[in-house]
């Protein structure tokens, strides 16, 4: 896959001449080392938006650097979906026999085809979870596990953790998603990261954010509030478009964004985009809004920074990056308090942490009426980011990992 352009240097002006100086340094320690990511999809979620970024950013200060994507059809996608919800605490899901050879059988297929001969060997997710029954070398295996798995599905929890248990290291992004019954393995706790100097992320000339408004037919002089993340019952987009709905009775000229992307690994998307339009009940000032619409890292990137006031509320989360995103557009997020977003919203600096939809509207329509607020909790926002969730942040953690499990 073509990965975009990146070197450490560009982002002295952001994160400064110091902090450049020291990944620099550390990654003289692994220079040359092999090191290989594999997740499930080079498009949509969190995770292919990281290694996008943090893979030729690492072949930047001398690794060498790989991504590669499993090969797989709908059945297997359907089936780690069942495995992605159950380790996010859905305890009705079962796998079935025929499930897990489907599982099995497509992981092992993988296995023959991609070349996973690293000195570190870095697998995300549950997809490619069972590409490590070929370990052969003397590579290190590391799972990263970006969703909450702090109160897994038994069952499919006991299948997972034989293969779980074989790696060199485990990663997580909270230390309360690491299932209590883990022993014996290398544990690290690091944050995911966001770049900004990604067309998601980078500076935008105002012309370009009203020229994206209208293009959509928004009006730029009425406020505007939204979400952005994969139509998915965990994201609770119905829930979103309840607490606008609640948000309306004050402030009559509101507009909601809703954006999302189809993902390969994600069966469930259209299933959840038609239940969000249906729900809208055809209201022309919700605007929900795919990749499939022309909405690219550039118009989220202008939506984001249109928004007064962004919205996660999410049932569960395992990190949510798209808080990280609107707040380094100084924008401040009003979200529920799951997952990896309290690391990110600090309730009454960054943003406002709620229970309910009724508290959502609350707070979302208190920054709506005092702009002042709004832009002093997004200043806040976007300086608590580069702190925290920059990939350089993200490649530091990484070299030290790798310094960890193969320096010289």
């Amino acid at each position: 896959m073509k990965l975009p352009t990146r070197k450490i240097d560009d982002y002295e002006p952001i994160v400064g001449k110091g902090e450049v100086e020291s990944i620099i340094k550390l990654a003289e320690r692994v220079k040359g080392a092999r090191v290989i990511h594999v997740n499930a999809t080079s498009y949509g979620g969190g995770v292919a938006e990281c290694l996008k970024s943090i893979v030729p950013l690492a072949q930047s200060v001398g690794l060498d650097a790989r991504w590669q994507v499993l090969q797989a059809d709908k059945d297997f996608f359907i089936v780690t979906k069942a495995i992605h919800n159950a380790l996010q605490g859905n305890t009705s899901i079962e796998l079935t026999k025929d499930m897990r050879k489907v599982y099995l059988d497509v992981n092992s297929f993988n296995a023959k085809i991609l070349d996973l001969d690293g000195d570190v060997i870095v697998i995300h997710d549950p997809q490619p979870l069972p590409l490590i029954r070929v370990k052969k070398n003397d590579g290190k295996w590391v799972w990263r596990c970006h969703i909450d798995t702090s109160q897994p599905n038994k069952h499919v929890w006991d299948f997972l953790k034989s293969y779980v248990e074989k790696y060199d290291a485990l990663i997580f992004s909270r230390e309360t998603y690491v299932p209590k019954d883990l022993k014996g393995v290398k544990i690290f706790i690091r944050y995911p990261s966001i770049d900004p100097l990604s067309d998601k992320n980078k500076p935008l000339p105002q012309t370009k954010i009203l020229e994206t408004l209208e293009k959509y037919g928004l009006n730029p002089d009425k406020p505007i509030i939204g979400q952005v993340a994969r139509f998915d019952p965990w994201k609770n987009p119905l829930g979103v478009i309840d607490t606008y709905r609640k948000v309306k009775e004050k402030i009559p000229g509101l507009q909601l964004v809703l954006i999302g992307s189809f993902a390969h690994d994600d069966p469930e998307g259209a299933e959840w985009y038609q239940k969000t339009v249906e729900y809208a009940g055809g209201d022309k000032n919700i605007y929900i809004l795919t990749n499939l619409d022309g909405v690219g890292d550039v118009e989220v990137n202008a939506f984001q920074r249109s928004f007064t006031v962004a919205l996660q509320l999410s049932i569960r989360e395992g990190f949510g990056l798209a808080v990280a995103e609107a707040l380094w557009k100084c924008v401040p997020v009003v979200a529920t308090r799951v997952g990896g977003i309290p690391l990110q919203v600090i309730d009454g600096v960054t943003g406002f942490l709620v229970e309910g939809i009724d508290e959502a509207a609350e707070k979302t329509t208190l920054l709506l009426k005092r702009y002042w607020l709004s832009r002093e909790l997004g200043h806040n926002g976007m300086n608590h980011v580069k702190r925290n969730f920059l990939v350089t942040k993200d490649l530091k953690d990484y070299l030290r990992l790798h310094i960890e499990l193969v320096g010289r």
